[in-house]
């Protein structure tokens, strides 16, 4: 066999490997750059107070949103509920309507069962203490006004 027709093959299975390989480095490269200063709404929900409700015993979680977005929207939040042992007691939703860019708007929202061994249903100041749920936020969803929803 030739040696240019050896040089060609050696070449062509390079350029084979190469080419794709570099195109998926460029790829990755990319949409890394791409994404540098992707945010999530849930970073801007916090929990600002988690506790039963004296007279019902359901957890009550009061919600702080600070908006960081790029156009004012509305945060829906669901926030689930878990009990002392870490169980979940359910989940609700809360909504903070039109917040503008920068501004903080607050909601609260309510479990839909007592927690197990809340002040209400045990009855103990102390078991109030022992057993504050834990409310975490479960999911944030942000729809800009303008846009239409699912």
């Amino acid at each position: 066999m030739p040696r240019w027709a050896i040089v060609l093959m050696v070449v062509t299975g390079a350029l084979c490997v190469l080419v794709p390989v570099g195109g998926v480095v460029a790829y990755v490269h990319a949409s890394g750059r791409n994404h540098e200063e992707l945010r999530f709404p849930s970073e801007d929900v916090t929990v600002a107070r988690c506790a039963p409700d004296p007279a019902s015993g359901r957890p009550v979680a009061e919600l702080s949103v600070t908006s960081r977005a790029a156009r004012t929207g509305t945060y829906t939040v669901t926030v689930e509920f878990l009990d002392a042992r870490g169980e979940p007691v359910g989940r609700g939703v809360g909504k903070v309507a039109d917040l503008a860019v920068g501004a903080t708007g607050r909601t609260v929202v309510s479990g839909p069962a007592p927690a197990s061994g809340s002040a209400a249903v045990s009855g103990g100041e102390g078991a109030a203490e022992k057993a504050a749920p834990r409310c975490d936020v479960y999911d944030v969803g942000f729809l800009a006004v303008g846009e239409e929803g699912p």
